[in-house]
C-alpha cells in the first residue's frame, strides 16, 4: 500500500507523481495473483475496445475488486479487503482529471 502512496505522492516530486496503476498492479499481483491476472485480461480487452487508457485502467481496477471478493472472501494473511480499497481509492483519486475529461469528451484516445 505504501509503495502506491510513495509513487503517487512522491516527496522528491513535491508530492506529485504518477497515477499508480502499474505500481498498484504490481502490489496487487503479489497480494492476489489470480484476481490480478483476471484484471489485466479485462484491462487489455477494455484498452483494445475503448482505446482510452484511463477508463481501461479503472475498469481493470473494478474487475480486480470483484474478482478478489469472489475468489478470496477473506484475504489470506490480512483478513480484510481494506488495503485493496485504499489502493483503489488512491488510483481513482489520481484519475479524477481523466474522469472530468471523459465527461467533457476531451479525453484522448491511445
Amino acid at each position: 500500500m505504501l509503495a502506491v502512496v510513495g509513487h503517487c505522492f512522491s516527496a522528491f516530486l513535491f508530492f506529485e507523481g504518477g497515477k499508480g496503476v502499474a505500481t498498484g498492479f504490481g502490489v496487487l499481483l503479489v497480494m492476489m495473483p489470480i484476481p490480478a491476472l483476471i484484471a489485466i485480461v479485462i484491462w487489455l480487452g477494455a484498452a483494445k475496445g475503448l482505446k482510452i487508457s484511463s477508463i481501461s485502467s479503472l475498469i481493470g481496477l473494478v474487475a480486480f475488486i470483484i474478482a478478489s471478493y469472489v475468489l478470496y472472501p477473506e484475504v489470506p494473511g490480512i483478513g480484510s479487503h481494506a488495503p485493496i480499497w485504499i489502493i483503489a481509492f488512491i488510483i481513482s483519486y489520481k484519475h479524477i482529471p481523466n474522469i472530468m475529461r471523459l465527461f467533457n469528451k476531451e479525453e484522448a484516445k491511445v
